[in-house]
């Protein structure tokens, strides 16, 4: 089986906040006790900071950039694809990333998909970005390519994906910020849809 645990960098401006260097601190201890084969994180400062942060409390466990879970745009739908009161907000996000994010974006997805979901024994940690943790959680749910929009992942909350040989994919958790206290929970997260549990 493999287990993938995906987090979003900490709250960011360029580089880490102080508050961003909390969470990345605090998810470290979250992650201390778990088997983490190896960490994987986006070339993005703002994910290279937290990584370090939280691999300081995972010893002797080996670090490696991927451009695999780099800051991209893993799929840009069509009109057609998304619910009409949904579509304007949508696109205009999709609109945000650069030309050579959406050219790059498709087969950047499709590698990370084929690279960190195969059913081999391993516990893989990706610091990433919200888009990517969402691009797997929609992979997961067998959903289709456009419903990566519409999720959203909070700084540093931790998702959990598990890949077993003819098993479907199973999602153990979502967001998950329980080991965030809660002035530091939601960061990163549209203001109308933070939780408040």
């Amino acid at each position: 089986m493999r287990t993938l645990y995906l987090a979003r960098h900490g709250e960011a401006s360029g580089s880490l906040t102080d508050d961003g260097r909390s969470q990345a601190l605090l998810l470290g201890e979250r992650l201390a006790s778990l088997p983490v084969t190896e960490v994987f994180h986006s070339p993005v400062k703002r994910a290279a900071e937290t990584a370090a942060l939280v691999c300081t409390a995972l010893k002797d466990v080996p670090v490696s950039v991927s451009s695999l879970v780099g800051d991209y745009l893993p799929y840009a739908p069509s009109a057609n694809e998304l619910a009409p009161e949904f579509a304007s907000v949508a696109l205009a996000h999709v609109a945000d990333y650069s030309t050579q994010q959406h050219e790059i974006g498709p087969g950047l997805a499709d590698r990370a998909l084929a690279e960190f979901t195969a059913p081999v024994p391993r516990s893989d940690l990706i610091i990433t970005h919200s888009q990517i943790v969402c691009w797997f959680v929609r992979a997961a749910l067998g959903a289709p390519a456009a419903r990566w929009l519409g999720i959203n992942a909070a700084n540093a909350a931790l998702t959990i994906i598990q890949y077993r040989r003819g098993w479907p994919p199973t999602l153990v958790a979502f967001n998950d910020q329980s080991h965030l206290p809660p002035s530091l929970r939601w960061t990163g997260f549209p203001q109308d849809r933070r939780g408040t549990w």
